[in-house]
């Protein structure tokens, strides 16, 4: 979703006559932050899936843990960069996808129906047999479902795929946040001549 957010911001901001340059004028504080949670849960992921034996046990016994550190991660990184308008909504966004997931064994609820809306049959089957460690399908024990991922977006949408409340407020924070670096004036970095006048 990140991605895709990215793309359509830099096209959006190409059309409405901003300079995908002045990206560069961008600075995040505590980038590193956001390397590490990325690294952690995509190494994590793979481990697990790729390999077996004690390593990859201990990743999955403890992946609530892991999960709520990379959250934490995230949060944190955002929080350094409260002053950006468009990240302030993208943290609100984070703190309300790490709720539910926090609450339900570090496992992100998915609605059932909105897989079937989606048509997504063998990410439910896989949730079915508890084979997707990052998420969960939603029951009556599930709590704060409202948070989950609960909003489905079928076909004929290149990617279906089932969002959350959260993930609509993280895309938005990011449009909103290269839109602005976008269309924003910068002042030419050359060096004024001035002329003395007696």
């Amino acid at each position: 979703m990140v991605i895709e957010t990215i793309t359509l911001s830099l096209l959006l901001g190409k059309l409405m006559g901003g300079k995908i340059r002045n990206i560069g004028n961008l600075y995040i504080n505590g980038w590193y932050l956001f390397v590490v949670a990325f690294s952690v849960e995509i190494i994590s992921l793979l481990i697990v899936s790729k390999t077996g034996g004690n390593l990859s046990d201990i990743i999955e016994n403890n992946f609530f843990y892991i999960h709520i550190f990379i959250y934490l991660l995230l949060i944190i990184g955002l929080i350094m960069n409260f002053h950006e308008n468009g990240l302030r909504i993208t943290l609100f966004g984070s703190i309300l996808n790490f709720l539910p997931l926090s609450l339900n064994s570090g496992r992100m609820p998915v609605a059932i129906n909105a897989l079937k809306v989606s048509k997504l049959y063998t990410q439910l089957s896989l949730l079915e047999e508890g084979r997707i460690m990052t998420h969960t399908l939603a029951n009556k024990a599930t709590k704060l479902t409202f948070l989950g991922d609960i909003i489905p977006i079928p076909k004929p949408y290149p990617f279906p795929k089932i969002i959350s409340i959260g993930d609509v407020l993280i895309s938005l924070g990011l449009l909103i946040l290269i839109l602005s670096y976008m269309r924003k004036k910068y002042e030419s970095q050359g060096k004024t001549i001035e002329f003395y006048r007696p």
